[in-house]
């Protein structure tokens, strides 16, 4: 079968099932996306704060890892 699309083909036929789980968590206050590893760990995935401060510190880049707290 031959496939023809103006949009790239990973994301007509990218299986969502295979997609990692990810919530959205306050770490330090912090609002943030983090992509789960296990059930308290994850990477941050993308922050959501308003303050800019939040974003110059090293402590938050994506692809940090992170602890959940209860």
């Amino acid at each position: 079968m031959i496939y023809y699309s103006v949009i790239p083909a990973e994301a007509a036929l990218h299986d969502p099932e295979q997609e990692p789980e990810t919530q959205l968590v306050e770490v330090d206050g912090v609002p943030m996306m983090v992509e789960m590893d296990g059930p308290r760990a994850g990477r941050i995935q993308r922050l959501l704060s308003t303050d800019p401060q939040h974003y110059l510190d090293t402590r938050y880049q994506p692809g940090t890892p992170v602890q959940i707290q209860p």
